[in-house]
This record gives C-alpha cells, sequence and structure tokens, in this order.
C-alpha cells in the first residue's frame, strides 16, 4: 500500500532541491551600509593639474572647473581592500599625485600614500595611514569574478563628491575586446562620478572596479574584473609594480580583413596592429615597426589584445619569443623577442595601452 507523501515533507523536499543560489540574495539594504562603511572618497590639497576635464569629477556634476582657492581637491572613489590596509581606485584620477587623503562615511580623513600603479588595468593602490586607520575599516568581501556570466545583475558604487548607487547589468566579459583586453563591460556608462568604485554583485561581494574611459563606448560602462585587482593589488604592494613582462609597444587589435585592406595589404587576415613603441624597449630594440601586425606569438595565431596580456603573464623578463609579424611591402616574417621588465609606471608614457 502506498503512503501518501505530507505537505509538509513535500516542502521540505522541494526546499533542498531548488538551487542555494536562490537563497542566496541579499536585500539591497543590508548590502549597501555594509559597503558604504569601506568606500571612500579621495581627494588632494594639492590642485590636480588635468589637461583633460573629463576626468574631473567637479567638472562632471557642475559643468565647470573647481573654483579657485578651493581647499580640497575631489579625484574620485576608492573602496578598503580585505586585509583593511589598502585602498583600490583609478589609477586616472590620481594624475601624478604621490599622497593623497581618504574620507570614511563617517566623514573621518586619513593620509594615504600611493604604492604603486598599473596602467594596464587601470588600477591604483593606496596605503592608509596615521592613527585610526587600521581600526575604522574591515576591507570588502571579493566574490569570485571567474564564475561570473553575462546578465548578471550588479550594483555600482561611488563617492567622488556624492555617494552614488546605480543598478547595471555585466554585458561584456574580458574575454572580449572591452576597453584594454581585459576588462569587462555593464550596460550602465561609467564616469568620473563612479570610477574607482565598487561593482558589487546580488550576495554583497565585491566583483570588480568601475573604470573611466572617455575614449571608450558611450553606452556602456568599463569594471576591472576582481581577480585582476586582487593579484596586482598583491605585486604592487610586494614591489611597488606589475611583475609581467611588457613589449613596449601600444597595439590595436585589427578583427577583419577589411580593416586590413585600408592598412596594408597582404595575406593576413587578422593580428595586432602596432600603432607605437617605445624607442629604446624590446619590440623596437629586435626591430619591429609601427604598421608592423603581429599575426601569430610562439606559433599561435592572435587577434586580440587579451591573447597578448595573457602571453606576457606566462612569461617573465629575459625569456624569449617568437613574432610571426606582417609589414607593409615585405610580407610576413618571424622575428624573435626577448621580452623586458616593465618599468614603474610613473616612468612611462601617459598611455594606458602600452604593453
Amino acid at each position: 500500500m502506498r503512503k501518501s507523501v505530507s505537505r509538509s515533507a513535500l516542502f521540505l523536499i522541494v526546499f533542498w532541491l531548488l538551487p542555494l543560489k536562490a537563497f542566496s540574495i541579499t536585500s539591497l539594504a543590508e548590502i549597501t551600509p555594509r559597503i558604504k562603511r569601506e568606500l571612500v572618497s579621495i581627494r588632494s590639497a594639492e590642485r590636480p593639474t588635468r589637461q583633460d576635464q573629463s576626468y574631473d569629477p567637479y567638472f562632471y556634476f557642475f559643468k565647470q572647473p573647481i573654483p579657485a582657492g578651493q581647499g580640497s581637491f575631489p579625484l574620485g572613489t576608492g573602496f578598503v581592500l580585505p586585509n583593511g590596509k589598502y585602498v583600490a581606485t583609478s589609477a586616472r584620477s590620481l594624475e601624478n599625485l604621490n599622497q593623497v587623503e581618504v574620507v570614511s562615511d563617517s566623514g573621518k580623513v586619513f593620509s594615504a600614500s600611493v604604492v604603486g600603479i598599473d596602467k594596464n588595468l587601470d588600477l591604483a593602490l593606496l596605503k592608509l595611514e596615521g592613527k585610526g586607520a587600521a581600526s575604522s575599516f574591515q576591507g570588502v568581501d571579493f566574490g569570485s569574478s571567474k564564475e561570473s556570466r553575462l546578465g548578471d545583475p550588479l550594483y555600482l558604487y561611488g563617492r567622488s563628491l556624492k555617494f552614488v548607487l546605480v543598478k547595471t547589468n555585466l554585458s561584456a566579459t574580458e574575454n572580449s575586446e572591452g576597453a584594454y583586453g581585459r576588462h569587462w563591460l555593464i550596460d550602465s556608462p561609467t564616469n568620473p562620478a563612479v570610477a574607482g568604485g565598487p561593482i558589487v554583485d546580488q550576495r554583497g561581494r565585491v566583483l570588480g572596479m568601475a573604470v573611466f574611459n572617455p575614449n571608450g563606448p558611450d553606452h556602456f560602462g568599463v569594471v576591472l574584473p576582481a581577480h585582476f585587482i586582487i593579484e596586482s593589488a598583491k605585486e604592487l604592494a610586494e614591489y611597488g609594480k606589475p611583475q609581467r613582462s611588457w613589449l613596449g609597444i601600444v597595439p590595436r587589435a585589427v578583427p577583419n580583413l577589411d580593416e586590413l585592406d585600408h592598412i596594408q595589404e597582404g595575406p593576413a587576415k587578422s593580428g595586432i596592429l602596432i600603432e607605437n613603441l617605445i624607442v629604446d624597449g624590446p619590440a623596437a630594440k629586435a626591430g619591429l615597426q609601427i604598421g608592423d601586425s603581429i599575426v601569430a606569438i610562439n606559433g599561435k595565431d592572435i587577434s586580440a589584445v587579451s591573447q597578448l596580456f595573457s602571453v606576457l603573464d606566462k612569461h617573465k623578463a629575459g625569456q624569449s619569443v617568437t613574432l610571426r609579424i606582417h609589414r607593409v611591402a615585405k610580407g610576413v616574417m618571424e622575428i624573435k623577442l626577448t621580452l623586458g621588465e616593465l618599468p614603474n609606471a610613473r616612468e612611462l608614457p601617459n598611455t594606458e595601452n602600452l604593453l
């Protein structure tokens, strides 16, 4: 004789079979206070020397330069990392300043020094200084950005001048070109009001940092995924600069034959165009020229800037790679190149796309 299952038992069975993710969403009312405690505004007693006002949060809000005589100049947003000692922010927002101030949600002001900068990621690491800094912050909780999927709902927080909260969704991952080859795109524009602010999931975990790119797509925002923040912050804290190798070029992906037809003639159907290079960098020393297209590295075809990043991450300075390039009027050739050590960001030209 079959026994009937009680409604309470059936409910328990369904409850345990449902995905745990369905019960892991935290209300925005719970998430926001936690994020605000670790969210800081970054300012300077020294007037920034910005040539382009599009990076200026004051200009973004009020459409005019900061008034003369202003004693505190807003630079952008930052958030405190899990150890409570360091702050992550956008490198673009800091100008060339070495010492800044960090203002907490409660209004406390702390001095902070610039530990290191990763221009390719647009990431700067600040170290909090002074009494009370260590006990004032706990740091954010990071989530696994590598598990994020297109369409995921996210929250964007900023505090350059005003506290800002934006609801958004993930539109593209770092596997696409994005802005620099590693960054995500979200469906809400990022701007100086939120640059350096955390991107948070529905459980209150930080999955990335907002990046402002004035030359990027108008209707999308740019995000640096959390795993790059974590990896680079460790290197900056220990060495003061990223530890990846470099080529000494400014690359641009050339994704199709139609575009290549306007640049060069030949059999290459895709590749990475060398738009510029450093005179004494590894690429120039190896004989590469502006206008060359890199079509393969170590025998593997290459068509995305993110693939260049991957190669540089896996190789150390002093190691050699073989580039297959296409040069106008000469066709395809191979060049062996010895990778160099990435200079300090302060010593590099003012470009974020240099590899």
